[in-house]
């Protein structure tokens, strides 16, 4: 850094915890503060530089890059629009050594320093690099060692059979004054008693659910121990798998050491006898056998799997099959929606359509494809579009700072989980649970507000492909369209089409327009060539669509 020089500052802040976060005096305001008095200060002796830019990541570990406010000032480094990054101690920016040493070397790449208020050093020489390099280390080796910690500390409780967080099962109820341990909650026990009989009598899970469902049996609905989720409230195939496979209803607590499955005596008392237990894991087994064998000629690619999604509810349409009367119908159908209304008389599940036939819509994607492969005119038309739509879209930084309270507010449930198996025995977990309650809450609010968002986003014009790099890439695929066979339709698809939404009278499709995934695409491209191999490509995060627009 030269003096005189009126730097670009960009300062960057960052707290881990949702409680520092919330607090409006707390750290946040604090670095900020300290950051804005040193430039200040700076500036009275010489003209230092003007604070351009206020990146701020709250509740939010600095265990990976995965910040969306570090990311937003990481690409204004690169686009040469900061000189200076200030920070209140350099573990604010990373706690990973991998990272850090990508990121420094990026920034210094591209004209730009890094200055920290607590480590005083410069980085301009040999011995202020090593002692920027032995700090990192240091805050790397800090946050490995609390998490070795917390990890053996788990082990050891699991090890003695103690419940160790995580959502109690239903029939089982939490003893605030003895913790890890689990007392049998009567009325729910009862239920799951009842679940093993009658899936023994009924001899499967669809019949199994509607039967409980008709009768009136419920799961209770608030989730005891896991935050503050609730459950549906009735039962379907996905819970009543996972209640009949749960070995806490022998009174066994398992856990994983070293990548092995443990079992161990657990500190509560058993709801299912192990000849009831067994009997229904046999059955469980049994059914899953029951699959029909399948020739060649039966089976189908399914293009559109992975990207095809519901109009109306946002459900993902998976690829399925069934028997017709001369031949095997392929069809895509609502994949969680199906399975949660298999054990309603009543169904739930009311968007239409409910199914789409394989062979109606896959042709008219492929000729989509084909025709935005080998027609310029679609992606210009589509730049015009976004250029002109793009100009009211004033909700971005809105949607990154939702962005940043969820990510924020899902490390902030982890932290907890993991301070409540460290929770001696004489402290109540009672307001760790109020607390992780309050945050589910906010989460799923926040949640529904950047859905709300993101319905109505456009992408940033100044990351639409460029025609040449589009034409680039296209080429390549143009060459094989003629004679395609399903999966490499399949394998095409999947490189240009983002989502694919399914209406009762249209089809919506998102293209994948955005720089950087044809840059990717095209290095994988050049770099399958020259090695030889048939090397899988995948598309990248943070893709763009002509309709959407969203990450």
């Amino acid at each position: 850094m030269k003096k005189n020089q009126n730097l670009r500052i960009a300062i960057y802040i960052r707290v881990s915890t949702e409680e520092q976060t919330l607090n409006p005096e707390g750290s946040l305001r604090s670095q900020e503060q300290r950051l804005r008095e040193a430039v200040e200060w700076r500036n009275k002796n010489s003209s230092f530089g003007e604070i351009t830019g206020v990146y701020i990541d709250a509740g939010i570990s600095a265990k990976d890059m995965n910040r969306p406010r570090l990311q937003e000032m990481l690409r204004s480094i690169r686009q040469k629009e900061i000189d200076l990054v200030m920070v209140t101690e350099i573990s604010r920016l990373s706690r990973n050594m991998k990272d850090f040493l990508g990121m420094w070397e990026m920034i210094q790449d591209h004209g730009c320093s890094v200055m920290s208020l607590r480590e005083d050093f410069d980085t301009t020489t040999a011995a202020g690099e090593m002692l920027l390099f032995q700090i990192m280390n240091f805050a790397q080796f800090e946050r490995k060692q609390c998490s070795e910690r917390v990890t053996a500390n788990i082990i050891s409780r699991a090890s003695r059979g103690l419940y160790n967080g995580g959502p109690v099962p239903l029939g089982y109820k939490l003893m605030p004054e003895k913790h890890g341990y689990l007392a049998i909650d009567e009325q729910h026990a009862t239920t799951i008693k009842v679940i093993f009989d009658t899936f023994l009598k009924e001899g499967s899970l669809t019949s199994t659910a509607r039967w409980l469902n008709e009768n009136g049996y419920q799961s209770k609905k608030f989730m005891e121990g896991g935050g503050g989720k609730k459950r549906l409230g009735h039962f379907y195939i996905d819970n009543l798998h996972t209640i009949l496979r749960n070995k806490a209803y022998l009174g066994v607590k398992t856990y994983k050491l070293r990548d092995e499955l443990k079992e161990v005596p657990a500190m509560w008392e058993a709801i299912i006898e192990p000849n009831t237990f067994k009997r229904v894991g046999d059955l469980l087994s049994k059914n899953k056998n029951k699959l029909k064998p399948q020739s060649e000629n039966s089976r189908h690619c399914y293009m559109l799997s992975g990207i095809s999604f519901c109009k109306c509810c946002g459900d993902s349409l998976p690829g399925k099959t069934a028997t017709g009367r001369s031949t095997r119908v392929f069809y895509y159908e609502h994949g969680w929606a199906t399975k949660r209304n298999a054990g309603l008389s009543k169904k739930l599940l009311t968007c239409e359509p409910k199914r789409v036939l394989a062979n109606k819509i896959e042709p008219l994607v492929w000729q989509e494809v084909s025709k935005f492969l080998t027609s310029p005119k679609m992606l210009e038309e589509m730049r015009k579009e976004i250029e002109i739509k793009s100009k009211g879209d004033e909700g971005l930084k809105e949607r990154e700072r939702l962005k940043a309270k969820i990510s924020g507010m899902n490390s902030q449930l982890d932290a907890l989980t993991e301070r409540l198996s460290m929770l001696p025995k004489a402290v109540s977990p009672t307001s760790f649970f109020k607390q992780m309650e309050k945050i589910e809450l906010m989460k799923q609010e926040l949640e529904g507000r950047l859905l709300e968002s993101n319905r109505t986003a456009f992408s940033s014009v100044k990351r639409i492909v460029h025609t040449e790099t589009f034409e680039r890439f296209s080429d390549h695929w143009k060459l094989v369209l003629s004679g395609a066979n399903d999966e490499m339709k399949k394998k095409i698809i999947h490189k240009f089409i983002r989502r694919i939404e399914v209406g009762k009278n249209e089809i919506t499709i998102h293209w994948l327009i955005d720089e950087d995934h044809y840059k990717t695409e095209l290095a994988l491209t050049a770099n399958s060539r020259l090695t030889g191999k048939n090397q899988k490509m995948f598309g990248v995060a943070g893709s763009y669509s002509l309709i959407n627009g969203a990450p």
